[in-house]
């Protein structure tokens, strides 16, 4: 699932059904987290991700998703 655009990865991340494949999303593209995707990204799952480098706000959005995965359920 490589993107080509910030619309893309967003709509593919707000269309994903399970942790794991947000994660892949986010993972398989990382020149495409921008602070207004990582912004969006977060506030999608009612997060906040802190102001800082780009890299950190980029891990720490993997893992709060990794974090979710441990807790998600698929009914």
């Amino acid at each position: 699932m490589i993107f080509e655009n910030e619309m893309d990865i967003i709509n593919a991340f707000l269309d994903a059904n399970t942790y794991d494949e947000k994660y892949n999303i986010i993972r398989l593209n990382p020149d495409l987290m921008t602070d207004k995707v990582i912004d969006t990204l977060a506030a999608a799952m009612d997060t906040v991700i802190s102001d800082g480098p780009i890299d950190r706000r980029y891990e720490d959005l993997k893992g709060i998703i990794l974090t979710n995965r441990k807790f998600e359920v698929i009914r």
